[in-house]
């Protein structure tokens, strides 16, 4: 009998769902303020679900990484926090005028604090209304004030009594009418805050002599009053400001004006450290019952109340992704070198000694070992991203992610050293990323002198750009496989 070997089925190939890492929030380096972050059993950081190794790889680093179910959410708390019918939150562009952010806050029903002609394009750009941008700054000038005029935006705000007589001078000329607000010094002052040597406004004393130009005039339409809010820690200060705006409208409208608007400004806390701030929670309803009190005081309507919260929304949103590219020994002093700078990617610990937490992002489960100073890579000695961090030992290749990066990072950064500025990504809720700024090129930062010396023609950059940008990974493979 003959026996055959019966033939075997072939199993069916079943497409298993590649199984999620598990996450969990650590007390060691995670603060409650980072809801989106986490770290699975590798001690590698996550973002939005998402390893910041897969980041990196993908987009490289430095990288700014903004978080935008953390900026919805900041954005819905501070609306939800004042219960006032004619409440307008405008967004101070200034701190990140990225297109993608804008377009966010033009979703979530914002306006527009502009700080330049500039931030207006990048306003319309966005798909803002011209009705829905406001102009503060401190000088505007002949162009920008026309350009304001012919777009017709919400309003231009004066800075000072001889900013209004140029405004008047202008508009009368081009026969346009414009709708102003006045900047005013309250000068105030409560615990360490005081307004009385700002240079924002018109000090309080003048404001009434620049009330009474503007109503004399015959195309400048006083609308409103504003107060320029900046770094305040107690929210009172608000109340101070709102209480002296309150009377120049009494005055304003007794004299005829049609004021319809008092603008406070921005100027919120956000979180850095451990340190107790107030949030928009704290102060909403509190600051609105007293607000309607001094309305009643001073026998007004219930006119518009703008604020323009701009790092409140985005700062704590922001990370900033470096890589550890080598590490000193000094004696007493350690100190790691990161890919990142000051310079070109966080100026404010250079500006302003800010302070800003440094998590071991390939680490997240190692305790404290070593006290680093987190080092940039230009040749400043004054580019150090952070002083005596206690962190784990750290590696050529680690990464660290730099906290609470969102405003005034990107905008402030410069090309010294001729480093590109880094990219920004997008990191939605659902994991998925995009890519929202890219890093910048040669060929751009050298563009404003090669445009006008004329010293080499665009093919003679574009071959030193190829041959910089060879790709060494692909020559050392074909060198490993033999091939020429």
């Amino acid at each position: 009998m003959e026996i055959t070997d019966k033939p075997k089925k072939k199993r069916k190939k079943i497409n298993r769902p590649k199984k999620k890492p598990e996450l969990f929030v650590s007390s060691r380096y995670l603060e409650p303020r980072w809801s989106f972050m986490a770290q699975d059993k590798n001690q590698t950081a996550y973002i939005e679900g998402i390893s910041v190794k897969k980041l990196a790889e993908k987009y490289g680093t430095p990288v700014y990484i903004m978080v935008e179910s953390e900026i919805r959410t900041r954005l819905r708390r501070f609306k939800a926090a004042f219960p006032y019918p004619k409440l307008e939150v405008q967004y101070a562009s200034k701190c990140n005028s990225n297109l993608e952010i804008l377009r966010i806050m033009r979703e979530e029903g914002l306006n527009l604090d502009a700080s330049s002609a500039g931030e207006l394009i990048l306003g319309l750009l966005a798909d803002f209304e011209p009705k829905q941008m406001m102009f503060t700054n401190l000088y505007k000038s002949e162009q920008d004030i026309m350009f304001a005029a012919k777009l017709g935006i919400q309003a231009i705000t004066i800075d000072s009594i001889e900013e209004l007589k140029r405004v008047i001078k202008i508009t009368d000329a081009i026969e346009m009418k414009l709708d102003v607000f006045l900047r005013v010094n309250p000068i105030i002052t409560l615990g360490k805050y005081t307004s009385k040597h700002q240079q924002y406004g018109i000090p309080h004393e003048y404001v009434k002599t620049a009330t009474n130009i503007a109503l004399n005039s015959n195309n400048v339409n006083l609308v409103g009053y504003h107060f320029h809010g900046s770094y305040i820690e107690n929210w009172n200060v608000y109340l101070m400001a709102a209480q002296k705006l309150l009377k120049l409208v009494k005055y304003a409208m007794d004299e005829g004006a049609k004021i319809r608007a008092i603008d406070l400004g921005g100027g919120f806390p956000v979180k850095y450290s451990a340190k107790k701030i107030f949030t928009p929670e704290d102060m909403g309803v509190k600051f609105i019952k007293e607000f309607r009190k001094l309305l009643k005081k001073y026998d007004l309507p219930e006119i518009k109340l703008i604020f323009e919260p701009g790092k409140f929304f985005v700062a704590n949103s922001g990370v900033a992704l470096v890589r550890v590219v080598s590490r000193k020994n000094l004696g007493h002093k350690k100190k790691v070198i990161t890919d990142g700078s000051t310079y070109a990617m966080l100026p404010d610990p250079l500006v302003y000694k800010s302070y800003y937490d440094i998590l071991p992002a390939t680490k997240m489960g190692s305790r404290w070992r070593q006290r680093y100073d987190i080092c940039g890579c230009t040749c400043d000695c004054i580019d150090i991203l952070g002083k005596n961090r206690y962190l784990p030992t750290m590696k050529e290749n680690d990464l660290l992610a730099i906290m609470d990066c969102g405003a005034y990072s990107n905008v402030m950064a410069s090309n010294f050293n001729t480093l590109k500025r880094p990219p920004m990504i997008l990191v939605r809720e659902d994991g998925s990323t995009k890519l929202i700024r890219r890093r910048d090129r040669y060929s751009e930062m050298f563009s404003p002198e090669l445009d006008v010396l004329k010293i080499a023609a665009p093919s003679e950059l574009k071959a030193l750009y190829n041959l910089y940008r060879v790709n060494l990974k692909k020559m050392w493979g074909i060198s490993k496989n033999g091939k020429k």
